[in-house]
């Protein structure tokens, strides 16, 4: 699945999308030594933003994305309310907090990732640690 970055958008002043609750998580992108990930360049398909998405898509439909900046940072809305978390509690008013723990121990988990140096890449010629990587739930926005 290649997820492209041409259209991405990021809505900063609603919660849900025709009546589905959303929430959203700030993805850090780290190495396992805690260094910012560069991936403001990694936004092609099959780069190392593609397979972040991917991982994350495995428990909920990403709705909307926004890569900031070179320090790793991405904000990710993710459909449905508690995709991520072990109960049904959370609301996208009062996010429940295990969903960012449980995305960031599978985010972690991928260690190191094979993906697209470039655009131009015709085999997944780059390696990424990906052994730090901090989520953090986007509350109230």
């Amino acid at each position: 699945m290649a997820i492209s970055n041409n259209n991405a958008i990021f809505v900063a002043d609603t919660t849900t999308h025709g009546d589905v609750a959303i929430e959203y998580f700030t993805v850090t992108v780290k190495d396992s030594s805690a260094n910012d990930v560069d991936i403001d360049g990694n936004t092609h398909a099959n780069g190392i933003v593609d397979r972040i998405l991917q991982a994350i898509s495995t428990r909920g439909t990403i709705k909307h994305y926004n890569v900031t900046t070179t320090n790793g940072v991405m904000t990710v809305a993710v459909e449905r309310s508690d995709s991520w978390a072990n109960t049904g509690t959370g609301t996208p008013a009062s996010p429940q907090t295990a969903a960012a723990a449980n995305m960031q121990v599978y985010l972690r988990a991928l260690g190191t990732v094979k993906s697209r140096a470039s655009s131009t890449s015709t085999s997944e010629d780059s390696s990424i640690d990906v052994g730090g990587t901090t989520v953090a739930v986007v509350a109230n926005i």
